[in-house]
């Protein structure tokens, strides 16, 4: 048991997705009792068992699913060969409680300025983990940035060059300049984010792509890019556009259909 809670230690150090399955009902022969508990990883991987067999197979296909709608579910088996769901021998029933093990969502902003210090500590309060890359400390070390954690104090071209793809995560430009942010994308575009937004003017906007589809960046991967960033709300001020890209996020993040290449 110490080593289950151990390794879901282990799981939400390392921000990894995974599901815990926990035998909550038997009835009959049966190869676990209840309070059996399994971990299932996104890869397929296992640690622990529920006796194995048909009844593991399913489940890790069951947990499967259950980490991609991000939703727990209870399953029930019947482990009658004869009449029962699984080709087990068994003969009893088993009801098997799946809890997805969901890790905060990443944001990663571009820049500390005024848009930001209001819209890290936002992003925050609804449940993401947000980091702030910066290569000004200074800046970093201002009122409402002062008790976050993840600043990076680095040069921002090279950690978006560094940054590995991962489709989970949310990606936000909000840099001091048109010169930075171009460089930035261009590093950052090619790869697999779940959102990659970019504040500016529409002219800024247009300029950008087609300097970079100069460059041989392809307009597919372009597409991609939330731009204007932010819902058209009619913000003007730094917290009302902070607003507005708080609510563009969360939109995606709970399947609300968004459109792409605003600019």
């Amino acid at each position: 048991m110490e080593d289950i809670f151990r390794k879901l230690a282990d799981i939400e150090k390392e921000a990894r997705q995974a599901a815990l399955a926990i035998v909550v009902r038997t009835e009959g022969s049966t190869p676990r009792k209840a309070g059996t508990k399994m971990i299932i990883m996104e890869d397929g991987s296992t640690f622990g068992t529920l006796g194995g067999g048909e009844l593991e197979k399913k489940v890790i296909e069951e947990s499967l699913e259950a980490m991609k709608g991000g939703r727990a579910k209870l399953t029930s088996y019947n482990l009658d060969a004869m009449g029962g769901s699984l080709d087990m021998m068994c003969g009893g029933e088993i009801e098997i409680y799946i809890e997805p093990i969901r890790q905060p969502e990443k944001l990663i902003i571009f820049g500390a300025g005024h848009i930001t210090r209001a819209l890290a500590p936002l992003m925050r309060s609804v449940g993401f983990r947000v980091t702030v890359v910066d290569d000004n400390p200074e800046v970093l070390g201002e009122d409402r940035l002062v008790d976050m954690e993840g600043l990076i104090p680095e040069d921002m071209e090279s950690y978006a060059e560094r940054l590995p793809p991962e489709s989970s995560a949310y990606i936000v430009l909000l840099t001091r300049g048109f010169s930075t942010d171009k460089a930035i994308l261009e590093r950052l575009i090619g790869k697999d984010f779940r959102y990659v937004g970019m504040i500016g003017s529409r002219k800024k906007i247009t300029t950008i792509k087609e300097n970079l589809i100069s460059k041989g960046i392809e307009k597919g991967h372009l597409s991609k890019l939330y731009a204007p960033i932010g819902l058209d709300i009619g913000a003007e001020t730094p917290e009302e556009i902070a607003l507005s890209i708080a609510a563009e996020i969360i939109s995606l993040r709970k399947g609300k259909s968004m459109s792409r290449g605003k600019g």
